[in-house]
């Protein structure tokens, strides 16, 4: 697997990543999915115990959602596709840089994995609608 095939990524230098963070948050609910997490890795290892200067980002967000009605038919479709759920967003910015990026593996890519046509067109839908909105969110 090719992972910069497969990995979409959006950067800007004009907006910090608690911006992009708020905008992804708001355009998710605006279009219907649940926010199931925001999981602050960036939180997780700014502890004592880390070495100073040894993160290689400053901010690291994923952000877990679903669509209940997608999320049950894509289950329909084959009962192990729920390894791959909920969808993700990864909001970060390494250390040093002005750049936030906002990046997520596209649904395809593990729709391939399953030999259904369904399967695939519910992941091409949302796909399309993930980098719609990373298009609205950074453009």
């Amino acid at each position: 697997m090719n992972p910069g095939e497969h990995i979409l990524q959006f950067r800007s230098d004009a907006m910090d990543p608690e911006e992009v963070l708020d905008d992804l948050l708001g355009e998710l609910k605006l279009r219907n999915y649940s926010v199931t997490r925001v999981n602050n890795i960036d939180s997780i290892y700014q502890r004592e115990s880390t070495p100073p200067g040894s993160l290689e980002f400053s901010f690291y967000k994923i952000v877990e959602f679903c669509n209940l009605e997608s999320c049950s038919r894509i289950i329909a479709a084959d009962l192990l596709s729920g390894v791959f759920m909920p969808a993700r967003f990864l909001v970060f910015r390494e250390t040093g840089s002005s750049e936030s990026v906002l990046a997520f593996l596209k649904p395809t890519a593990f729709a391939e994995l399953f030999d259904s046509s369904e399967m695939m067109g519910l992941a091409k839908t949302l796909e399309e609608d993930m980098q719609q909105i990373s298009e609205e969110i950074i453009g």
